[in-house]
């Protein structure tokens, strides 16, 4: 019995590593949250070039950990390079705005094709926003918790 194969890739014709090529649809957006940070990220079909704030992903990025963070939805998706990723972020630090790129990138994934891409990206828990925030401050304390030092006498 023959068993058909596509010519490019050799694996089997209903693969689903070549349904997952990006369709040259509009493109799509997504919001992400984390902390205080808030990102709205817009990707595009191209070549992979990433723009956060009119910088690179390494020059707003340095940390390895962040660009890798950021990075992850792609690479579950195996569509490294498959996309032009457009982001404005503001608030927080770096640590919650990665995550709220992270976020934003993966909702505009779920986007171009739920069908296809969720399963993946919820099972790499991607999908759910981390709901912790700070904690606001009280009267008479210092900072949300911590109290001033007591004094005896």
């Amino acid at each position: 019995m023959t068993e058909y194969t596509s010519e490019s890739t050799g694996a089997p014709a209903g693969d689903a590593t070549e349904q997952r090529r990006p369709s040259a649809s509009a493109p799509s957006s997504g919001t992400g949250r984390r902390k205080q940070a808030i990102a709205r990220v817009r990707i595009i079909p191209g070549t992979g070039v990433w723009k956060i704030n009119g910088r690179t992903l390494e020059d707003y990025f340095p940390n390895k950990v962040h660009q890798q963070e950021v990075n992850d939805p792609f690479t579950v998706l195996e569509l490294d390079g498959a996309y032009d990723v457009l982001v404005r972020v503001h608030g927080g630090g770096p640590s919650g705005q990665a995550g709220a790129v992270r976020l934003g990138v993966a909702r505009s994934l779920n986007a171009v094709d739920e069908e296809l891409n969720r399963a993946s990206l919820k099972k790499a828990g991607f999908l759910t926003r981390d709901a912790r925030v700070p904690e606001r401050k009280k009267a008479g304390l210092k900072k949300a918790r911590k109290a001033p030092q007591y004094s005896k006498r």
